[in-house]
């Protein structure tokens, strides 16, 4: 009998396991890319409503870009940082 407690003690024992870090997941590769290039005015079309029309096309296009890239960044240090704190 005293074997058999021993055997169990043993047993429980070896089924301690050691901490394991968990760490928080990379930025997949495909999130972090550019937002593209900008539109260019035609040279064959060089009217002043042509080109305004393409900067505020670039202008629109670049804030729109920049207000998501600046929101996603925010919510991952966010997430990684209660990540973090949650698993110290």
């Amino acid at each position: 009998m005293k074997k058999l407690i021993a055997f169990a003690f043993i047993l429980l024992i070896g089924c301690t396991s050691a901490p394991v870090k968990i760490q928080f997941p990379t930025v997949p590769e495909e999130l972090t890319k550019s937002c593209g290039d900008l539109q260019l005015v035609k040279e064959d079309n060089h009217q002043f409503s042509n080109f305004l029309n393409v900067v505020v096309d670039n202008y629109g296009t670049y804030y729109e870009c920049k207000i998501q890239a600046d929101a996603w960044q925010r919510w991952y240090e966010e997430q990684k940082k209660i990540f973090n704190e949650a698993f110290k």
